[in-house]
């Protein structure tokens, strides 16, 4: 009796607070909360192809999810790419854009910005996105060669203008790769990001199958943000 009171003490003590709701919590998010994020995630895998780049996604930019997302890139909490990751990988399996095992390629943050938050949260997503797949992951397949402004509130020209140039091929992929390239970030809103990176490999002679996000903006958000 006393050796199971002195382990549940010890399990309280060693759980930290939910980024979203503070209770304690033996994982990065409490269950209460996991079941708030879960519920945007559509029943059936979502996939679209906007402008020949395949898209899939795990779930909808809203409620806890949007909260979470902010947490793991704002508040210093990027324990929570793992559960984020693993869900995004569990849609992959579900509902793959290729037979063939691509390369995946997280979207690079500028160096500098990197720095300062202490880490790239798209790397961070696809790494637990890989382990949960089985997929090899790629670090330095892009890098991000400048610094550009905050792509929220721009219209769609002002982003392609701000995004011009800013990618370039990373060193890992100094020999062209046999395998295609799926790249991954966290948010998909209007596709900009996503769509001049997936040029630039392209341009390298780098065949990219597609893109995976944990989150899609819908139409409203992605209209209000151009």
């Amino acid at each position: 009796m006393l050796t199971q009171s002195l382990r549940s003490f010890t399990n309280l003590f060693l759980q930290q607070p939910c980024p979203l709701c503070d209770r304690p919590s033996p994982q990065a998010l409490c269950p209460n909360c996991w079941a708030q994020v879960s519920r945007t995630a559509p029943s059936q895998p979502s996939q679209t192809a906007p402008q020949a780049l395949p898209v899939l996604t795990w779930a909808t930019y809203q409620g806890a999810l949007k909260r979470a997302i902010a947490a793991l890139k704002y508040d210093q909490h990027p324990e929570l790419a793992l559960p984020l990751g693993s869900a995004l990988g569990q849609r992959w399996q579900q509902s793959p854009l290729t037979r063939r095992s691509p390369l995946v390629v997280p979207i690079p943050m500028f160096a500098a910005k990197q720095r300062e938050r202490g880490y790239n949260q798209a790397e961070l997503i696809a790494k637990a996105f890989c382990h949960q797949t089985g997929l090899t992951l790629v670090r330095q397949g892009l890098v991000r060669q400048r610094a550009t402004a905050p792509q929220f509130g721009l219209g769609m020209e002002a982003r392609r203008q701000n995004l011009a140039g800013a990618f370039s091929m990373g060193k890992a992929f100094q020999q062209r790769p046999q395998q295609p390239v799926l790249l991954l970030d966290d948010i998909y809103t209007t596709g900009t990001t996503v769509q001049i990176a997936a040029q630039e490999l392209r341009r390298c002679g780098i065949s990219v199958c597609g893109v995976a996000t944990v989150a899609r903006a819908v139409m409203e958000q992605a209209q209000s943000e151009q």
